[in-house]
């Protein structure tokens, strides 16, 4: 009994599905799929708007619930034939716009969306977000030169919001595939040190990987009594657009630089506008080795940027030394025109000049500011002038003070 009354069952239904199927009311198959989507029923509603648009093809409702059904069974190609149908003889209906952004957003193939998005955007304007994403696409299709021209237009907007300043930041950093520059840094001694004054030099290049920059640079020094080269390899990987990292090695004879050096940092972004940053700095000196572990917070707001870090370690002389420090940046019109700040207490291993001082004295105070501009003269230009002023104790009840000059220049090409 209970088998011939699911055999029933199931014939009933069959039959009903069938009915439907052969329905030639078009409003009632589209009711019908509507009501089949809605119960998650994709493949049912799918045959259904099938069978409408072959009795009505300028049926639009139905042509999107088509739409939406291939989407919900990941058919997005299918769904590329729709939305270019309405967009070429129905561009103003309710939605048509909205469907294609959507979809524009689930194309992998940066050219198909970039159709979209110009055709979205010869009936309208596209806002800020829109143009964001074709930036964006713009750099997925090797196309760096109008994807930075959209980028530095919208990165100018007094009004735009910290979350896309970051995105931007991101992408502007990668539409550049080669520089090449250098810098010079010249330090002044006062008489309270009895070594002449440091000049070290910066020759760098930078070619960028897709999503990585990698950087080679050598650093020549020369103190007076003695020179040495720094040689040194450099990466950022971009992971995500909210996730990258850093990554340095370094290497030379040991006599004024470390004999290696290694760092490494992951930058996290999280609520829009915080950047979180961890790592470390393993400096080797003939046989023995410092490491530095290293917290930062970064926060973009307006056309801030403000960032707090500390370095603690190494250990040395059984003094534990300590750099905390602030960074501010004040954009005047693009990422690569700002003003700079940078206040210190204690020397970074980052400055890799003048760190070296922290061996001889870790645990006297020092006390560093630098204040300085970064600008560009046209589109492949970057010129940096900077200056900056140290206060380190040299024992108990005697100060030396340091003039820190920098100047670099880079080229993009």
């Amino acid at each position: 009994m209970t088998k011939k009354l699911i055999f029933l069952l199931t014939f009933f239904v069959s039959c009903t599905y069938a009915q439907e199927i052969t329905e030639t009311n078009t409003d009632s198959l589209y009711f019908k799929a509507l009501d089949l989507y809605k119960n998650q029923q994709f493949q049912k509603s799918l045959d259904l708007t099938n069978k409408g648009l072959e009795l009505a093809p300028d049926y639009h409702d139905i042509r999107i619930l088509r739409i939406r059904d291939y989407w919900a069974l990941k058919l997005n190609d299918l769904a590329t034939a729709d939305i270019q149908y309405l967009l070429n003889k129905a561009s103003n209906y309710p939605n048509v716009t909205n469907l294609a952004i959507r979809h524009v957003r689930l194309l992998k193939d940066p050219q198909t969306a970039l159709v979209f998005l110009d055709k979205i955007e010869a009936k309208e304007s596209l806002d800020t977000n829109l143009k964001i994403l074709k930036s964006q696409l713009l750099l997925e299709d090797h196309q760096k030169n109008k994807s930075r021209k959209i980028a530095l237009e919208l990165f100018n907007d007094p009004n735009l919001e910290e979350k896309n300043r970051y995105l931007l930041q991101n992408i502007l950093k990668r539409t550049i595939s080669n520089e090449i520059g250098v810098n010079y840094q010249y330090i002044y001694f006062s008489e309270d040190y009895t070594r002449e004054n440091w000049q070290t030099i910066s020759p760098e290049f930078q070619h960028n990987f897709n999503r990585t920059a990698v950087i080679a640079r050598v650093n020549y020094t020369d103190r007076g009594y003695d020179d040495g080269i720094l040689y040194e390899l450099e990466a950022y990987p971009v992971f995500s657009d909210k996730v990258y990292s850093f990554f340095n090695v370094g290497f030379s004879n040991g006599n004024l630089f470390p004999d290696l050096r290694l760092s490494s940092s992951i930058f996290i972004n999280f609520l829009q506008k915080f950047e979180l940053e961890a790592g470390g700095r393993l400096l080797h000196f003939s046989e023995q080795d410092y490491f530095s572990g290293i917290v930062g917070l970064t926060m973009y707001q307006g056309k801030f940027y403000l960032n707090g870090r500390a370095f603690i370690g190494p250990k040395r002389k059984e003094k534990l030394t300590q750099n905390y420090q602030f960074n501010v940046r004040y954009y005047l019109k693009n990422a690569d025109n700002y003003l700079f700040l940078k206040l210190g207490t204690g020397i970074s291993p980052d400055e890799t000049t003048i760190f070296t001082q922290v061996q001889e004295n870790p645990g006297l105070n020092a006390y560093y500011s630098n204040l300085g501009i970064n600008f560009t003269i046209g589109n492949r230009n970057i010129i940096q002038v900077g200056g900056g002023f140290l206060v380190e104790e040299l024992s108990s009840n005697q100060d030396g003070n340091q003039i820190i000059g920098n100047l670099g220049y880079r080229f993009r090409f």
